[in-house]
């Protein structure tokens, strides 16, 4: 009788953790790597001077987890020389982003006060298998 009931348990057991679906996030084994570059555009009186690009250091990267909704679950920052690794994800979809800021002349007049920015992200979605590296290369952000 003893038997039979730890069988019954050991089954019931498996079929509870078998049921279980991980969804997208923190806990897994699979990363997401990458390098952030900003291509910084000087201007001057409103007129571009000259463009200069140098790596990302403290700039941050989102990440969204799954597809459900669009706000950012987590962020983090990016190594001095532009490196980033988001680590520990379980198999899924991601989105990770970073934001250009657009300059927005105003009436190009010189020392004209309306001039002012804008946010645009850049979007990669990622499917990310189990114990999978996914390297996005090279992300170029405008500031």
């Amino acid at each position: 009788m003893k038997k039979f009931r730890f069988f019954s348990l050991l089954l019931s057991a498996v079929f509870v953790l078998s049921a279980c679906k991980k969804y997208e996030g923190q806990g897994g084994r699979s990363k997401i790597t990458g390098k952030l570059t900003v291509n910084e555009k000087l201007y001057v009186n409103g007129v571009l001077s000259q463009t200069v690009s140098y790596p990302g250091a403290t700039e941050d990267i989102y990440i969204v987890y799954g597809t459900q909704d669009s706000i950012f679950d987590d962020k983090i920052e990016c190594n001095y020389d532009g490196t980033f690794s988001i680590n520990n994800l379980f198999p899924g979809t991601y989105t990770v982003f970073a934001y250009n800021e657009i300059f927005n002349p105003g009436n190009n007049l010189t020392n004209n006060d309306d001039d002012y920015y804008t946010k645009v992200p850049v979007k990669f979605t990622i499917e990310l298998g189990k114990n999978e590296v996914n390297d996005l290369g090279e992300i170029i952000v405008t500031r």
